[in-house]
């Protein structure tokens, strides 16, 4: 039996991941996934709905509290909201789309904090350069990255 890719695929970007969380950011893309196919619109939005037990049949590794926690998240962050477009009160199936615009916010902060870390590694190995040589140019260079000057260099970014 094969074992690698006999199946359709849950897609993950990594920097999707880094910027929300691993499980939330699968969630994310299933729920993407099918508000593509959706055509179920409610005030400019598209919904797609889904009871737990349903999330779990395309979760099967995950267990229930999981799912919950995982959908509980994106909620708290915004970046998926819910409602209950059901026509009878008794049904609690939950209805998701995504607020586009608050997921751009987390991951424009996000690259920003991850800019900043990506500059502190290299302040250090540029540091370093400087310590044992008299390299000019990274003189410069560390000098920018840590004012925020630099704007030849696309590596460091002014924040």
């Amino acid at each position: 039996m094969n074992y690698l890719i006999n199946e359709p695929p849950l897609v993950l970007l990594p920097s999707l991941a880094t910027a929300i969380g691993l499980n939330e950011a699968l969630m994310l893309q299933q729920i993407q996934y099918w508000l593509s196919r959706s055509d179920k619109e409610i005030d400019g939005r598209y919904w797609i709905y889904n009871t737990y037990e349903a999330w779990i049949e395309q979760f099967p590794f995950w267990s229930k509290p999981t799912i919950v926690r995982t959908i509980m998240n994106l909620e708290k962050t915004g970046v998926v909201l819910t409602a209950n477009y059901n026509k009878a009160k008794f049904d609690k199936t939950k209805w998701y789309t995504i607020d586009y615009d608050r997921l751009r916010e987390i991951i424009e902060t996000t690259d920003v904090i991850n800019m900043s870390k990506r500059c502190y590694q290299n302040d250090k190995t540029m540091l370093s350069n400087c310590i044992d040589g008299d390299n000019q140019n990274d003189k410069t260079m560390l000098s920018n990255c840590i004012d925020g000057t630099n704007q030849n260099d696309n590596t460091y970014t002014r924040y």
